[in-house]
């Protein structure tokens, strides 16, 4: 381990810049196991996009490789037309190096849940407690699994990255991040996310407004587990990480319990988000294998009034606690949807995103140690350098 990156401070930079890609020497981890003989292939045609302009967030002119450099970017892959074009590692990663994925957890979760549902084990409008009994009496009664992955249940959660300022503090977001394992429990006792989760009360009906918390995730992959009759990770190994023939293993972190972090705890390579990434775009399928349900990827791109209605009210209600939050038109299947059919995205705290641009037919997949959980112009610069970059191949091609 770093002599610098220690449990209290691996979130805090300039810590984060070696800990992001280093979790399983902080945290507890367990393996994702892939099976590298069966790796989907992506060929290579590298493009010059150095010199691709677009607007800073200080409103100056920048280019795609002063970009790069000057964000705090760690890995970056770029794929046009299931081809890589673009593929670059900084911060002494390499094209091996398992990088902290944050919120981006919960799309590969989605997907996995979107598998088991093109299984036919539950249904979108299941009850939570019909199927997780052990939930019954608690803020989750009458919450359907759509209202979690969708983030729109009624269970009252702040999730204001502010609160990060002082980590000693007593509040509902630090706490649970000491029992997912992201922080010293000190001497509080062990419960673990799942025992935590229930003593959260319920703020408002189940349905009526988004309200980003990422703890409900971690019950959706709970429902995952019971569907399937298997751990987590195990249904990630045999659903994602082995059917989508990824190159490498990923990890994700477990509560003192052993619970699987479903919401923040994975880490891969950037090469393998990227071609998760690819599947969506592809309508599920990589390299003409189905992966993914077809209608699970066309109602997560194209969204729908329900999710759109929700995520308006909530900016009415100024809830959306994210910075960048009006520019998107809506979370989906745990995924931020900025044009139905065309621009939507997986995206973490710190900079990390899986990016796919339907018309274009680009997916970009970063990894980055921003130096603020929340940075609403860093966000914005990224957005608009992957725009530019779509638009860019788009006329190239």
């Amino acid at each position: 381990m770093s002599e610098s990156a220690t449990l209290s401070n691996w979130l805090e930079p300039p810590h984060n810049r070696w800990a992001f890609h280093h979790v399983a020497d902080i945290l507890d981890t367990v393996s994702i196991s892939n099976k590298p003989s069966e790796t989907t292939a992506l060929p290579r045609e590298f493009v010059d996009l150095n010199a691709v302009p677009f607007t800073a967030a200080d409103g100056s002119a920048t280019t795609w490789g002063r970009h790069l450099s000057e964000t705090f970017c760690d890995a970056i892959c770029v794929i046009h037309k299931g081809t890589i074009v673009d593929e670059r590692y900084f911060n002494n990663l390499n094209d091996e190096s398992q990088h902290l994925l944050m919120s981006v957890t919960k799309s590969v979760t989605a997907a996995a849940l979107g598998i088991s549902i093109g299984r036919g084990l539950l249904s979108i409008n299941d009850l939570v407690t019909d199927i997780a009994p052990e939930f019954a009496g608690t803020s989750l009664d009458g919450c359907t699994v759509r209202h979690l992955i969708d983030m729109t249940a009624g269970t009252e959660f702040v999730e204001n990255y502010d609160l990060y300022s002082d980590p000693d503090a007593d509040n509902p977001l630090l706490e649970y991040e000491r029992q997912s394992g992201f922080r010293p429990l000190g001497n509080r006792s062990v419960v673990g996310v799942m025992k935590h989760f229930v003593t959260y009360p319920l703020a408002r009906p189940h349905g009526e407004i988004f309200d980003y918390r990422s703890p409900l995730t971690n019950i959706v992959a709970r429902i995952i587990e019971i569907v399937n009759g298997m751990s987590f990770q195990e249904v990630l190994s045999r659903d994602v990480w082995t059917s989508f023939g990824m190159e490498h293993p990923a990890n994700i972190s477990v509560d003192p319990l052993g619970f699987p972090i479903a919401e923040a705890g994975m880490s891969c390579t950037v090469r393998d988000l990227a071609r998760f990434g690819l599947a969506y775009l592809n309508n599920g399928s990589l390299n003409d294998r189905r992966v993914l349900p077809e209608p699970w990827v066309r109602e997560t791109r194209e969204t729908d009034d329900i999710a759109r209605a929700c995520y308006v009210d909530a900016l009415e209600a100024e809830l959306a606690e994210n910075d960048d939050s009006p520019q998107w038109y809506s979370y989906h299947n745990a995924f931020w949807v900025k044009e139905p059919g065309a621009e939507f995205t997986g995206w973490g705290i710190f900079g990390q995103f899986i990016w796919v641009h339907q018309p274009s037919e680009t997916v970009i997949a970063r990894f980055s140690t921003y130096p603020a959980a929340s940075s609403p112009a860093l966000t914005s610069e990224t957005l608009r350098g992957f725009n530019a970059i779509a638009n860019f191949l788009t006329t190239q091609s």
